[in-house]
């Protein structure tokens, strides 16, 4: 089974784009995926999901800590020259988001499902490019609803 760890800006977008109360069921489909393992995320991405954490309180479980092995793999692409983007734009407190998901996917061979703008702009910046030097798939929301088949 594929599996697929989801960013907070795909959640956010999601959010926008199929509001709860107009597309309940969507909801239901997506949070159905989160129940049975095939989607998780970290616990950074619901620290960034301030406005919309209701949405997800009674999934906060699905936004777990990372493993011990998760982050040592995390320490490693913190230090990994081709990645500076992380210590020059993450929080200077960290840990954030970004390079969790990206331990998590390398550790546990999943897909990273995140909605990013402009990368073709400053592509060293978002997690697609990191993904792509690191051999990791990356999708957007949109193709990860279509790979796991949710119909409504």
């Amino acid at each position: 089974m594929i599996r697929y760890v989801v960013d907070s800006s795909s959640l956010m977008k999601f959010e926008d784009q199929f509001p709860k109360d107009i597309l309940p069921s969507l909801w239901d489909e997506v949070y159905k995926l989160f129940e049975e393992g095939k989607a998780f995320s970290v616990r950074a991405v619901y620290e960034e999901l301030e406005d919309s954490q209701e949405l997800w309180s009674d999934y906060k479980d699905y936004f777990r800590e990372l493993t011990v092995e998760e982050t040592q793999v995390m320490g490693k692409i913190l230090t990994d020259s081709r990645f500076e983007v992380f210590k020059n734009h993450g929080k200077s407190e960290g840990p954030w988001a970004d390079p969790h998901l990206i331990a998590c996917a390398m550790v546990d061979e999943l897909v990273i499902v995140v909605t990013e703008e402009n990368l073709n702009r400053t592509p060293q910046r978002k997690i697609a490019y990191v993904c792509k030097e690191l051999g990791i798939r990356c999708i957007n929301f949109v193709e990860f609803l279509r790979e796991v088949e949710v119909k409504i």
